[in-house]
């Protein structure tokens, strides 16, 4: 990895980029050069900036630069003999918008490859068609009943007793009539992830097929939620009153934490993982108190049980990772199905064979597959909006 190219990417990152820097920078991303540290940058970066929730811009510009040269380099092969047009972008134009940039290269790649990623001489896993990943979306149903769609250029969305703002302080609506009677529902989509601030000012990160209901006003005895799907719960400190989260027949009382929770109908248990803190845990049959590194499992007949886990794993979809430990086939196509939006058509017997790895979430849904195919044991097609899975 060349350390000089990897300050100037970062460099770029934080916009301190001279003139002629800029066209350096430019010229690597058109020509597809220094994978690996461009990886590496877009990577650390994604995970610095997706969590500083203040800087929306620069969050969507990474995630457009990831996307675009990691499709970039799959057909950069193919692409070595082909006439290009040249870009001239002065440095006035990417101050204001560096992403512009990228989009500009990007509508150029599209047009040349009309959206289908072709097969190399290099013994490379291809695809003939692909999907993109997905987005910041979700839509909030208010008190007063009407449903709005949140903007996708916005990555959080802040609720309190007066007013909903997105985290970069655009206003969005009035709060309306903030008690504890009215409520919001939020929910994401298959395709959609997005956070929200809570009146109290409780983050909760929404995965992608997800629903959240919510008091306008938190007050009485409890601050009491309830969620389908998976969410990350970064918990305002009250000690006067306690956050409960319900969840698929159980619940989970904190007064200040953070801890993962995935209750997705489709999944074999709903899996509550304690990343700081404490939290008590309970079902209709029994109640625990989990410790930092801790996760209860509920399974169908209601029945709780407690094991080690490892947080980064848990939490790898917040930080936008699919990190796999011995998951099959079955558990890492559910990811997919959700984050992509795809429909998973099992062809034949099941793949006998378990995955271990680390994959962006950025990337298209090929660049993920690829990563499981190599193992010899599953190959896949997409078609459309479909992934077929073959012994």
């Amino acid at each position: 990895m060349d350390k000089d190219i990897v300050k100037l990417f970062e460099k770029y990152i934080n916009k301190q980029c001279s003139t002629g820097e800029l066209d350096k920078v430019l010229s690597f991303i058109k020509a597809g050069k220094y994978f690996e540290e461009w990886d590496h940058v877009l990577t650390q970066g994604s995970r610095i900036f997706l969590e500083n929730e203040t800087d929306i811009p620069l969050r969507s510009e990474i995630t457009k630069l990831e996307t675009h040269h990691r499709l970039l380099n799959s057909v950069n092969e193919h692409q070595k003999n082909q006439k290009t047009s040249t870009y001239k972008l002065s440095w006035k134009v990417i101050s204001i918008t560096a992403a512009a940039s990228v989009l500009i290269i990007f509508g150029w790649l599209s047009a040349v490859n009309k959206g289908n990623l072709n097969p190399n001489e290099n013994g490379r896993i291809t695809y003939q068609s692909d999907v993109a990943p997905g987005k910041f979306g979700a839509k909030l149903r208010l008190t007063n009943g009407k449903v709005i769609s949140l903007d996708e250029t916005k990555s959080g969305l802040i609720v309190n007793d007066q007013l909903l703002s997105y985290n970069d302080g655009t206003e969005l609506a009035a709060a309306g009539n903030a008690s504890v009677e009215n409520t919001y529902t939020a929910w994401t989509d298959n395709g959609n992830m997005y956070t929200f601030t809570l009146p109290d000012g409780t983050l909760v990160s929404l995965n992608a097929g997800s629903q959240l209901n919510f008091p306008a006003k938190f007050a009485g005895k409890s601050r009491q939620v309830s969620l389908k799907g998976e969410a990350f719960f970064k918990v305002a400190k009250n000690k006067s009153l306690p956050f409960v989260v319900e969840s698929n027949g159980q619940q989970v009382e904190v007064l200040g934490t953070e801890f993962n929770i995935n209750s997705y109908p489709d999944e074999l248990a709903t899996k509550t993982t304690l990343v700081e803190g404490s939290v008590r845990i309970s079902s209709i049959n029994n109640t625990f108190t989990l410790r930092p590194g801790q996760q209860a499992l509920l399974n169908t007949k209601g029945a709780l049980s407690v094991a080690e886990a490892d947080t980064t794993l848990v939490t790898a979809w917040k930080n936008n990772k699919f990190i796999f430990e011995n998951n099959d086939i079955q558990s890492v196509m559910r990811m997919i199905k959700r984050w992509y939006n795809v429909e998973v058509i099992y062809a034949g017997s099941l793949p006998d064979v378990t995955f271990g790895g680390k994959v962006s979430r950025f990337q298209n849904v090929s660049g993920v597959l690829r990563v499981l195919e190599r193992t010899g044991g599953v190959h896949f097609k997409i078609e459309d909006k479909k992934i077929y899975v073959y012994k």
